[in-house]
């Protein structure tokens, strides 16, 4: 999850169900057109001369403008004293030639400022009606509320087409949200909330799935692992659903039953649990020895910059910090961009470009930490995670050790449509200091390590950093 810019929507409007001839659209390109041009009756009578030879006008209309062009066009086939022959009961024919050269020079403007006209409205025509929704998914919604023989809720059809939308158009991370799951949505960075403890994301198979549980919760108390996928929630099906929408089943008043049915490596369990207040501690923080300290990032939500800053001051750091991102779902990137700060001081911790225009997210600490840095990740970490793993790995301010990391590297931003509910739609990917890219690649730790030597491992190396920083002094 990252910062998104809301966009709007065009809005839609339901197809007509009865569609006009050709015959009944000619005299309406004839009102429109006459009512775009100078109201003279020789120029309203050439330009539909023009729009008949192009098709445009309905050559069987016998109207008394259309007669009257006829007869200023000095065709050989029309009636009444303008005949090509020259003869009648004019002035001279000298004076008739000349009226015919002005009027074929009237003629020939006029047919070329009727063609611009006629495909000019046209395209507009083509345009407004797009712009009021009058598509092929609107006339499909309007036959199936229309005429099935079951209650159907419009709204719900427009929601399972535009969700049918976003997969198929491949972006693996869009979403829709709509408006009554906006709360949960807002929920997803907070700090206090009523559920089980448990962070989610959508993997990439498009399930979702348990990223993290929180200590001492009514999820870690009864069992649930992080990997779980989740299959119903209180009878509810979910596979498919929305991330915000899973949310919002989970969380809800005190005291309230949750039962959840995973998929856990291929066999299904079942857990009842109750909500509860929790208070979401993104900072686990320890002093892992009397001089390094430890501390485990959960999630990235508002303040958890803050929260390690806090937790950072109050431990002996003088011999290394351990940065814990296992099974980091990620979150804010400016909270990652702000922790990393802490000790990279300035210059780049990870870019992207979006529509044109480059976005630089860059440290600007004047006095950093100087201590060394450990930074533990598995398959779990993701996304902004990531992103501060990156960061460190390329300025060369720490070691990454543990297993390659998930790879989900990219930008999404909000769109907010008419209703107020909104789309998530990736726009551009992240780069590290180094212009990796992260997303489907993930980050490839320093040094691999089995889970169970992680810690041991992690004090090596930092006990060998402190070592040549004190020969480097």
């Amino acid at each position: 999850m990252v910062t998104r810019s809301p966009k709007s929507s065009k809005p839609s409007k339901p197809s007509n169900p009865s569609k006009p001839s050709s015959k009944a659209r000619a005299p309406k390109r004839k009102v429109t057109v006459r009512s775009s041009v100078k109201k003279s009756a020789p120029t309203t009578a050439s330009i539909e001369v023009a729009n008949d030879r192009l098709g445009v006008a309905n050559k069987k209309s016998a109207s008394g403008i259309e007669a009257a062009a006829v007869t200023g066009t000095g065709n050989s086939t029309g009636t009444g004293n303008g005949s090509g022959n020259g003869s009648g009961n004019g002035n001279g024919n000298g004076q008739r030639i000349a009226q015919r050269i002005d009027q074929r020079n009237d003629r020939v403007a006029l047919t070329f400022l009727g063609t611009f006209i006629a495909a000019l409205f046209f395209v507009l025509g083509a345009g407004f009606g797009n712009s009021q929704g009058n598509s092929l998914v609107d006339s499909a919604i309007d036959e199936l509320v229309s005429n099935s023989t079951i209650e159907v809720d419009r709204g719900t059809l427009e929601r399972a087409a535009i969700e049918g939308a976003l997969k198929a158009s491949g972006d693996g991370w869009a979403n829709y949200f709509p408006s009554t799951t906006l709360e949960a949505l807002n929920n997803l960075t907070a700090n206090v909330l009523t559920g089980i403890g448990v962070s989610i994301r959508e993997a990439r198979s498009g399930a979702i799935e348990i990223a993290g549980i929180q200590e001492n919760t009514p999820a870690f108390r009864n069992g649930l692992q992080v990997g779980d996928q989740l299959i119903q929630i209180n009878g509810t099906d979910v596979q498919g659903a929305s991330v915000t929408t899973v949310a919002a089943l989970i969380r809800g008043d005190l005291g309230k039953e949750v039962v959840i049915q995973v998929n856990r490596n291929g066999a299904s369990k079942v857990f009842s649990l109750l909500t509860e207040r929790v208070d979401v501690k993104t900072v686990d923080a320890s002093q892992i020895t009397p001089d390094i300290a430890y501390l485990a990032v959960n999630t990235f939500a508002s303040g958890t910059s803050s929260e390690f800053y806090e937790a950072l001051k109050s431990l002996n750091s003088s011999k290394g910090v351990v940065i814990d991102l296992r099974d980091n779902p990620g979150g804010l990137i400016e909270e990652a961009v702000s922790i990393a700060e802490l000790f990279i001081g300035r210059g780049v911790v990870v870019s992207y470009r979006a529509n044109g225009e480059e976005k630089v997210f860059s440290a600007s600490n004047p006095n950093p930490s100087r201590v060394p840095v450990v930074l533990i990740i598995n398959k779990g970490t993701t996304s902004a995670a990531e992103i501060l793993a990156g960061a460190f790995q390329d300025r060369n301010r720490g070691v990454v050790i543990g297993e390659k990391s998930f790879g989900k590297g990219s930008v999404q931003e909000f769109m907010t449509l008419r209703d107020g509910s909104k789309l998530e739609l990736t726009v551009a990917l992240y780069l590290t200091p180094s212009g990796r890219t992260i997303e489907g690649v993930g980050i490839v730790p320093d040094l691999r390590v089995a889970n169970s030597e992680i810690k041991v491992k992690a004090l090596q190396i930092l006990g060998g950093l402190a070592q040549l920083g004190a020969k480097g002094n």
